[in-house]
């Protein structure tokens, strides 16, 4: 592959097709995409399809000596296809074009592969006198072929896997062990979970998860069945009820794929199954837990072809790509990913390390598991059974010259001041936090006992994102969503009238109304939604200060940041999901903020006065100065009262105390043990008192010194 590759750059430079410039342009932009060299080609518009590859059929001519096959005029014999088993094409790369007598056409990648043509003779060695002719193809066309052919072939026979899974399970015997009983011999078993039927059922309960796209498998026991289900685009749903009798088979059959000891069913236990279907290797982290009625078996896919890495891929706003770009180029410092567990941070974490991962670039990661493998990056996973946690590989990374580090997650005081002194020391740092927005993760770190300069002087920046379900494109359409749900979410209507329904006038909003393809959902895929805070010098000056959340967000919305809430609208907008998924996911009300009456700008429960304009947020004692809730006749701590409260209406003592009026009537004391009245004020006073408790006015003055 890698030979073929290569063979492919000096065609290309040799023909003189593209320059080494565009070719190395090229080539750095298939590793980002994941696209093939000739698809970058295009993509960056170095030169047009057409062109490029009659360029190309050309010097493929030219260098092997044999015409040139173009498999979206040509195509394949079926027939012959059937001799050739899927891994002998894969593998060799050819596919039988035609057969004229004893003359067979054979189209090639490499038409001078000497294994392939060995390959093809054995399989033809039935037929007499044979000729092989061959062609050269295109490996983007050969790759599109088998993908289109054997993906295809893959779906129908698990469709038939599917179709037959019930009879799969009425067929597994009545003989197997109940569940009842925990002295069940490991020797028996490790015999069951290897039966035929168990084997079948618990690979195409695999086989099915892979083919619908699910992330999560979770084998639940229940107290009278064995509950299957599926997490799909985020949201669980149950695929299949098995009877109880095959719990203990299929449960020890995952495990024993797993690598786990089937005999411990105390403690929990991890591992990893790892399995090849259609021409791709995909892993699943499992985990089991004891539970009441037996161990609970969840898997997690981690299918490698289905991540697409490149911040391209994952955010869709120009503006807010702009802003991640500029911030993950930065020298030094530390960025924040934020987000409850499966909001997609590992792949928005990846996508900017490839865009990072250069050979002039040393970067290290420190992983809780590994998930997936990069290409030039060092990875080491957390053990904690040999004490190996993120805050001690931190310290080993210092000492192997690192220019930039990931911290799969940021758990503890130690590991953040590491993190963060590491950022302070010409590092660049990406690490995750579980907080509900970005103005969050300040908080969270002060929590941690991370002092707040540290904060401000080391943090480049903070995302936080959610995956919301991307609408079906197959039965996606228009609707009007309702005026209370669009009022709920801010979202300003016309008047309704005959030519008005209430939505804004440019506004449009779809769903889907549930289809084959998304299995009745109308969801398919996920989308994700960003809360971007660049770390400017007012927020860094305000986080210096340790103000409070709501300060925070206020003026990171001041200086252009898109709230979560506003992102995702903006993708309902453009028809990519929908209202309900938008209120389900990111409208969660964590973080809101009141808001002064004076200003409309965002304080803090405990604050007596707004900050910006100085309105009287709560209102206070003037002799005392304690908060004076609505209703109350008389001051808590000063015990200030009225004693005819009703009659004195708007003149009431504590109106008097509280706006500083001259009352009408005098101010009595709690316990009624005044010896006179304040010449000030008129209130009671007694002569022990060297100031008025009404009007604080010093009384030591008009006494009479003996």
């Amino acid at each position: 592959m890698q030979i073929m590759k290569s063979f492919l750059n000096d065609i290309l430079l040799n023909a003189q097709i593209l320059t080494e410039d565009q070719l190395n342009q090229a080539i750095e932009h298939t590793r980002k995409s994941k696209s093939s060299l000739l698809e970058s080609v295009c993509d960056l518009k170095i030169i047009n399809k057409e062109e490029l590859y009659l360029q190309i059929k050309a010097a493929l001519e030219i260098q092997y000596g044999v015409t040139f096959t173009d498999l979206s005029i040509t195509v394949p014999d079926s027939e012959l296809l059937n001799l050739f088993t899927g891994e002998l094409i894969l593998e060799n790369k050819f596919l039988p074009l035609k057969k004229s007598g004893n003359i067979f056409t054979f189209a090639m990648v490499d038409p001078n592969n000497i294994v392939a043509e060995k390959e093809i003779r054995d399989r033809l060695r039935e037929y007499k006198d044979i000729s092989i002719k061959k062609t050269v193809m295109l490996e983007d066309d050969f790759n599109r072929f088998v993908s289109h052919k054997f993906s295809k072939h893959e779906e129908e026979k698990n469709l038939v896997i599917e179709q037959n899974a019930d009879e799969l399970i009425s067929s597994i015997g009545i003989d197997l062990l109940e569940n009842g009983s925990d002295n069940i011999d490991v020797a028996d078993l490790s015999d069951l979970a290897e039966e035929a039927p168990i084997i079948q059922l618990a690979n195409s309960i695999l086989g099915i998860a892979i083919k619908r796209g699910v992330s999560d498998i979770h084998i639940e026991p229940q107290e009278k069945d064995l509950v299957v289900r599926f997490r799909q685009d985020g949201v669980l749903s149950v695929y299949k009820i098995i009877p109880k009798k095959i719990q203990n088979a299929i449960v020890s059959r995952y495990k024993i794929m797993s690598d786990l000891d089937i005999a411990e069913r105390r403690l929990p236990q991890d591992g990893r199954i790892r399995v090849k279907m259609a021409n791709k290797v995909i892993d699943f982290r499992v985990s089991s837990l004891p539970g009441k009625f037996g161990e609970k078996i969840v898997m997690r896919i981690l299918d490698k072809s289905s991540i697409s890495l490149g911040l391209d891929n994952v955010i869709t706003d120009r503006e807010t790509l702009n802003t991640v770009r500029e911030m993950i180029n930065k020298p030094f410092g530390i960025i924040f990913v934020t987000g409850p567990t499966g909001s997609g941070k590992t792949t928005t974490l990846y996508s900017a390390l490839s865009e990072r991962n250069t050979p002039e670039v040393n970067i290290s990661t420190a992983e809780d598991p590994i998930e997936y493998n990069l290409e030039g990056i060092t990875q080491t996973e957390i053990n904690k059974t040999i004490g190996l946690d993120f805050a001690k590989i931190l310290r080993a990374f210092l000492r192997q010259d690192p220019d930039i580090m990931l911290v799969g997650e940021t758990r503890d005081k130690e590991t953040a001041k590491i993190a963060i002194e590491a950022a302070l020391t010409g590092h660049l740092v990406f690490t995750t936090l579980h907080t509900n927005d970005a103005p969050g993760a300040v908080m969270r770190l002060q929590e941690m006992d991370v002092e707040p300069f540290l904060i401000s002087s080391s943090t480049i920046g903070i995302i936080a994102q959610r995956l919301l379900r991307r609408i079906c494109s197959n039965c996606k359409q228009e609707y009007i969503p309702d005026e209370q749900t669009l009022k709920f979410l801010g979202i300003k209507t016309e008047i309704a009238t005959s030519h008005t329904t209430g939505v804004p006038r440019n506004d449009k909003y779809y769903k889907g109304t549930g289809c084959e393809k998304c299995n009745g959902t109308g969801y398919k895929g996920r989308i994700g939604a960003y809360e971007v805070m660049k770390i400017n010098d007012d927020l860094r000056n305000l986080i210096g200060k340790g103000v409070n959340t709501a300060i925070l967000r206020y003026s990171a919305q001041q200086a252009g940041m898109k709230t979560l809430v506003e992102y995702s609208l903006n993708l309902a907008k453009e028809g990519l999901t929908t209202i309900d998924e938008v209120i389900r996911v990111t409208f969660t009300g964590e973080g809101a903020s009141a808001f002064c009456p004076g200003c409309g700008k965002p304080v803090g429960e405990e604050f007596y006065k707004c900050p910006f304009c100085q309105y009287e947020l709560k209102k206070t004692c003037k002799r005392c100065g304690s908060i004076i809730q609505e209703g109350w006749i008389s001051c808590t701590k000063c015990g200030l009262r009225a004693e005819a409260e009703e009659e004195a209406g708007d003149k009431s003592p504590l109106r008097n105390a509280v706006y500083g009026e001259q009352p009408s009537s005098g101010l009595k004391l709690i316990d009624d043990t005044a010896d006179t009245s304040c010449e000030n004020c008129g209130g009671d006073i007694s002569i022990d008192m060297n100031q008025c408790p009404w009007c604080c006015s010093d009384l030591t003055k008009n006494r009479v010194r003996n």
